[in-house]
């Protein structure tokens, strides 16, 4: 898989994938085959022609690489289900339109998942199976890495799946039987984190809006106690004439990190650890604008060797550095006092704090 690079490409308001294109002209009919039949979960090639060369790209929509949305988000039993549906889904699509399954392209960074509901959809790349890449195992020993292992049952399936997929004379039924299993506990844990839900919403009713009956009752009994007791004046507090002086109680020295500077309201952005995700989508990112602009990932700060660069994530509204808009996976290096745009929110970086 090291050997598929790709590249991000934006014509007017969408965003393409390109990679390269592996099939020959006998493997055309796969691309028409998959532009008849629109396929959930499998984004359909389109032959790009580039200089001299020949890709193919793809409608990525406003789906994020995998290995981005889970880079800090560990994968739960809920999140896994998801993925490895659609990742039988998708399979078994493919055989069903007469397709070979091993040109679904399984690297992380080129899988793209809706955060909407973790959805994922792979990218089918005529050719692809040929060249005997061992992308399931990859694909499989990544989960590995991100799983939340915490949640045994989310390890526990995915073990499981890890054994059943290396063993190809079982394949896609006994994947997806094993899945199916999990369904009564993912069902069970729903349920449980809705009641825990409704229970604690009941009692934040409970305890902070009172009966009706039980409101007069309190009411009425306050109203003879302040009936019954003689009105004490309180005394008057005047302003002391000097002010007091302001102690610090703690001073925490700040280390010397990159800084983004907001010009609208002034607000410091410490860019404390790298990389360093910005956008909207709480749990997932490092700083949330207060911009309903801003794409709920919408853009990394990363570093290589003494050198910082930002990265747009596929946003909506567009990453700009010194006016000068990046295409989605591009990375720019930041140099001291560089204007950055995150879609309306200006900023001024600073390497140095």
């Amino acid at each position: 898989m090291r050997g598929i690079e790709g590249k991000y490409i934006k014509e007017f308001l969408k965003t393409y994938l390109v990679l390269p294109f592996f099939g020959g002209a006998e493997e055309a009919y796969k691309i028409k085959m998959l532009e008849n039949n629109p396929t959930p979960g499998i984004l359909a090639p389109e032959i790009f022609v580039e200089a001299e060369s020949c890709d193919c790209r793809f409608d990525i929509g406003g789906r994020k690489p995998m290995d981005l949305v889970f880079r800090t988000l560990c994968i739960d039993l809920r999140n896994l289900i998801t993925i490895l549906n659609s990742f039988v889904s998708a399979c078994e699509a493919a055989a069903e339109l007469m397709l070979d399954p091993g040109d679904l392209v399984l690297k992380p960074e080129y899988v793209f998942v809706d955060i909407t509901d973790y959805k994922a959809a792979f990218p089918y790349l005529p050719g692809l199976g040929k060249k005997g890449t061992k992308q399931t195992e990859s694909f499989f020993e990544y989960m590995l890495n991100r799983v939340d292992y915490d949640d045994k049952k989310a390890v526990a399936l995915l073990y499981d799946c890890y054994i059943i997929a290396m063993k190809e004379e079982r394949g896609l039924p006994a994947l997806k039987e094993r899945i199916e299993k999990e369904a009564p506990a993912l069902k069970e844990a729903l349920n449980t984190e809705m009641m825990a839900f409704e229970n604690k919403a009941f009692d934040v009713v409970t305890k902070n809006e009172p009966s009706l009956k039980s409101w007069f009752k309190d009411r009425f009994k306050r109203k003879q106690e302040l009936e019954k007791k003689p009105v004490e004046s309180e005394p008057e507090i005047l302003p002391e004439d000097e002010p007091k002086e302001t102690v610090l109680l703690s001073v925490r020295k700040q280390e010397a990190y990159p800084t983004l500077t907001c010009l609208k309201n002034g607000e410091r952005i410490i860019i404390d650890k790298l990389p360093f995700i910005i956008g909207s989508l709480s749990g997932h990112t490092d700083y949330a604008p207060m911009s309903r602009n801003v794409s709920r990932l919408h853009a990394e700060v990363r570093r290589y060797g003494s050198e910082v660069v930002l990265v747009d994530l596929n946003s909506t509204n567009g990453t700009k550095v010194n006016g000068s808009e990046l295409v989605p996976g591009e990375e720019r290096t930041l140099y001291d006092n560089d204007a950055v745009c995150l879609a309306d929110m200006d900023f001024v970086f600073n390497y140095k704090g």
